[in-house]
Order: C-alpha cells, then sequence, then structure tokens
C-alpha cells in the first residue's frame, strides 16, 4: 500500500451490483448444467444478502481510512503531489534535480563509483546520507540513483521542517515510497524528522534518500560531552562521502566522455561539480566584494554567512542584514547601510546573477534571503570569527530550538562557552518542554565544567525532572559526577543508581562503573564487586 497516492476508484453501489452479479451469473451457469440447482441459488442469495453488506461495510471503513489517510499525506507534503489527482508522482517524473547547482558547460552525467554502494544501501533497506562538499555533485547522484533504479516508486519531497514528522505525529504511515531529504540539516532538529519516526519509515519498506554538506555535517558531530540532537538521526543513515577527487574508474570514464583534453584537465584539478558549476566565478566575485568591489554589498553577503554559521537553517530576515553587516564595516562605511542609495546598490551587488543560475545572495520568498551554500563554504574556510555583535542580534531574532542549535555551534565549533551558556540558560528557562529538557542538560554540562556547581546542580534536575527516558539517565550520571567531586558521597550514589536503574543502554554501565569506584573508595567491597558486574551486563 502507498499511503500518499491511494484514491478510491470503487464506490459502494458499484461492488454491490457486481457482488449481485457474479452471484445470479453463476447460478444461472449452474441451472443451465444442473436444472436442479435452482434451490442451492436461494441459498447462496440468502447467504450472501447476510454476508454481502457486513462485508461491503468494512471495505468501505478500508478504503475510508486509506483516503484518510491519503488526505493527510498530501496535505503535509505539497510540493509534492501530482497532477493526478493528488497522488505522489513517481520518482521519474518528480524534479529531484530542482535544487542541483545548475551546470555552466555541458558536459554529460559522468557516473561515480560510489552510486554501487548507494543502490546496494537502498535495496537492502537502509536510509543513505551523502556528505560532501558544496558542488561536488551529492545531489545530482542521489537523484540519478533515484531515478534509474527506482523510477517507478512514487516519492515524498517534504517542503518544511514539521512535515514528516507532522505525518508522524498523525499517525499517518508512508510506505513504499521514496523519501526525498536534499540538505537534510534543513530538516532535523526541533520539531523535525526524529531518529525514531526515521526507524518507522525505513522498517515500511520506504527508500530514504539525504544529503547534507560536509561542513554541516561537521558542525553536528558530538563532542566528548554535548551530543546534539540532530545527531542521533544523521546516526540512523549509511554515510556514503563524496569526493571531488576521482577514483582511477572515474578517469577512465571521464577520458571517454570528454574528447578536449585540457577540459579534463581542469576537471581534475578543481573537481568535475565545481568545474560544470559556478564555483570559479562565484570564489571571483568573492575576492572582488573583499577587494573593494562593493563593500556594503560584500558585508550584506558576510551577514547572510554569520547567520548561517551561528546555526541558523531558515533565511535571514532583510531586517537583520544591516545589524548583522555592521561589523564587517570601518565606521565610515557603516553610514551606507542606513542611507537607501548605497544599501540599495550595495544589495543589488549581493544578489546581481554571476550567471543565470547563481548570485552570492539569494531571495528566499518576502523580505528573506539566503548565502549560496558553495560562497558559504569559502567564506567558512577563511576562519574568520562570527563577531561578538553578531551572535547577541541573531540569538534576539531565534525562537527556543533554534537557540539550541546556536548554543551547540557557538560551544563546539567557535568555542565560545559563555555565548553557549547564554543561548542554553535561556532555551532552559522558556517554558518550551523539548528544547528545555535538552538546554538544562547541556547547560548541567557547561555549567559544571565553568565551576558554577550550584547552577551546574539546579540545571542536572531540571533535567531529571523532565521524565524523559534519554535525559533523565545523562543528566542523573551528570550529577552522580558533580557531587562526588564535591565530597557528596551519598548524593553521588543516589544519582548513579537512578542512572543504572534507567537502563539506558550508554548510560547505565558507565554509571555502574563509576558507583563500583566510588564504593570501593568507601570500603564497601561487596556492593563494588555488584555494581562491576552490572557494567559488565550480569
Amino acid at each position: 500500500m502507498r499511503a500518499a497516492g491511494l484514491r478510491s476508484r470503487w464506490p459502494r453501489w458499484p461492488v454491490t451490483l457486481t457482488a449481485v452479479g457474479v452471484v445470479v451469473a453463476g447460478g444461472a451457469a449452474a441451472i443451465a448444467v444442473w436444472p436442479h440447482a435452482w434451490w442451492w441459488l436461494i441459498v447462496v442469495m440468502a447467504v450472501a444478502a447476510v454476508v454481502v453488506p457486513p462485508a461491503l461495510e468494512a471495505i468501505s471503513r478500508a478504503w475510508q481510512r486509506r483516503l484518510g489517510i491519503a488526505r493527510t499525506a498530501r496535505a503535509g507534503l505539497q510540493q509534492t503531489t501530482g497532477p493526478g489527482g493528488g497522488t505522489l508522482p513517481s520518482a521519474a517524473a518528480a524534479d529531484l534535480e530542482a535544487r542541483v547547482h545548475q551546470t555552466v558547460l555541458a558536459i554529460p552525467y559522468i557516473h561515480q563509483d560510489e552510486e554501487e554502494a548507494i543502490c546496494a544501501h537502498l535495496r537492502a533497506g537502509r536510509p543513505v546520507l551523502l556528505i560532501g562538499s558544496s558542488m561536488v555533485g551529492k545531489t545530482k547522484m542521489a537523484a540519478r540513483v533515484i531515478t534509474e533504479h527506482f523510477g517507478s516508486w512514487p516519492v515524498a519531497i517534504p517542503d518544511s521542517k514539521t512535515a514528516l514528522a507532522d505525518l508522524d505525529a498523525k499517525d499517518v504511515m508512508l510506505q513504499h515510497s521514496v523519501i526525498w531529504l536534499d540538505d537534510i540539516d534543513r530538516l532535523i532538529g526541533a520539531g523535525g524528522i526524529t531518529e525514531g519516526a526515521l526507524q518507522r519509515l525505513a522498517a515500511a519498506g520506504n527508500i530514504i534518500v539525504g544529503t547534507i554538506r560536509a561542513r554541516a555535517y561537521a558542525q553536528l558531530q558530538p563532542s566528548d560531552q554535548l551530543r546534539p540532537p540532530e545527531w542521533d538521526v544523521l546516526s540512523g543513515f549509511e554515510h556514503v562521502f563524496v569526493s571531488r577527487e576521482l577514483t582511477d574508474r572515474e578517469q577512465q570514464r571521464l577520458a571517454s566522455t570528454v574528447g578536449d583534453a585540457e577540459i579534463r584537465d581542469r576537471i581534475r584539478e578543481v573537481g568535475l561539480g565545481e568545474y560544470v558549476g559556478a564555483a570559479g566565478q562565484v570564489a571571483e566575485a568573492l575576492k572582488l566584494g573583499a577587494a573593494g568591489a562593493d563593500s556594503v554589498g560584500y558585508a550584506l553577503v558576510l551577514a547572510a554567512a554569520d547567520w548561517r554559521r551561528c546555526g541558523m537553517t531558515r533565511p535571514v530576515p532583510a531586517a537583520l542584514l544591516s545589524p548583522l553587516a555592521e561589523p564587517h564595516l570601518d565606521q565610515r562605511r557603516r553610514a551606507g547601510l542606513h542611507d537607501q542609495d548605497s544599501f540599495s546598490a550595495g544589495l543589488a551587488w549581493a544578489t546581481r546573477e554571476i550567471n543565470p543560475n547563481v548570485s552570492l545572495l539569494q531571495p528566499a520568498g518576502p523580505d528573506s534571503y539566503i548565502v549560496y551554500d558553495y560562497a558559504l563554504d569559502l567564506i567558512s574556510q577563511q576562519g574568520t570569527p562570527v563577531p561578538d555583535d553578531s551572535w547577541a542580534v541573531i540569538m534576539t531574532d531565534a525562537d527556543a530550538s533554534e537557540l539550541v542549535g546556536i548554543g551547540y555551534a557557538a560551544e563546539v565549533t567557535y568555542h565560545r562557552t559563555e555565548t553557549a551558556i547564554r543561548a542554553f540558560r535561556t532555551v532552559s528557562s522558556s517554558g518550551q518542554d523539548k528544547p528545555a529538557r535538552i538546554a538544562a542538560l547541556v547547560l548541567g554540562l557547561l555549567l559544571q565544567e565553568q565551576g558554577d556547581a550550584d547552577g551546574a546542580r539546579a540545571a542536572y534536575q531540571q533535567a531529571i525532572d523532565s521524565g524523559h527516558a534519554d535525559y533523565v539517565p545523562r543528566a542523573a550520571f551528570g550529577l552522580g559526577v558533580l557531587l562526588q567531586e564535591q565530597g557528596d558521597a551519598a548524593g553521588a550514589r543516589a544519582a548513579y543508581q537512578q542512572a543504572i536503574g534507567s537502563g539506558h543502554s550508554d548510560v547505565a554501565p558507565v554509571a555502574a562503573r563509576n558507583l563500583a569506584r566510588l564504593l570501593a573508595e568507601q570500603g564497601d567491597t561487596d556492593d563494588a564487586k555488584a555494581a562491576d558486574r552490572q557494567a559488565d551486563g550480569g
């Protein structure tokens, strides 16, 4: 069953007439052969009178359920509905390459070695995530694999962060469909698809494929103590890394496809995706901006890049471009941000078409913009810190869920612990349950590192009070470590036991080890051995 594409073509009265017609026709045929069969016909029709109506009612209810599922699925996936009466389009008919960087040079597609592994994972029912730098060809490759091997399958392309999560909350399950998650970092995190929902979708026979830029993937990597919720989702995929370096087999395909030796050498130097795309033009435009071609326009591009670098995934509101651009200009040039003519000229420079498909700053709906992702990668590679004032501006505009991402980026990527603490403290007191419990746990860890024992204890307790199956044991373990460091052996013991009692596969064994050491230090060897056995799974 393909829930998103179901349509009822069988109203109840045609089914009823069909059933009656079959019985009458069969009976007439039997009488023609066997004249005494007329009374069997009476019996059969009597039984049918009793059995058929309830059966038809059950069939009708099943169809209505399927129609309800279909309507709900279509309503949640508006961007993927096809012209055929609201059903999901096939993968072959859908425009899976809509987000691909359009080529500047027309070169035939060159198959890459990773396609074999991608197809093998998908056929085995394992979700696949393609990871690579911007313009390396992730989306193009994924689209080719899907259209060539699963082209007849219906495809669902979520048009918002909450689309799949909303369907999961309504107990609507897509089945035997392709689920297309291009730039998956836009679709995960608070309010987005969860690890559990991903597992359920995979178990329902769906083909799930996603892509993510290497830099965005790196920013979501867990540290020794911090583990963003997005990472749990990414861990549910088979990871395929796409490199710009061509293998020997790909070199052979390139040679057989591209006859011009000069073009082949250039592709080998800069990468296939970058060569056929607009990488050179984007890099040159950024260099011109840095050299002073348009200082206001270049500052607006840097402003949009800072927005993304701080962990924001939605487009930057136009109203925030000026305050975010100010730190990138000296005092004299800042005046241009507040002069309408100068600002308009700078915005025109930033949004001008480098080629018919590319601009450094791109409009994204009413009064909002996004920075071209390849330009974002180049700017990020420069290693220039996000200005202090920009963090404050962005945090003021962010909601609780976004502040979790900002706090994580501040701590892990930029080592701005005070900024991270400020973000997580704001979220923990927001009253929004899900982001608040995440923030409380991380806040406890950060405050403990900073030596704020009272603040850490209060944050850990808030996470414990949330009752969440994952955060309670982690917070209890953190509290146990804190109390043990403070010399509160009884409190530490109770906290460790709470973590152990949760049965959490990651936390419980570590808590048992800590408890065993604590008990051994106190001379309680019997209980220490028992805790050691718990840690070993005994």
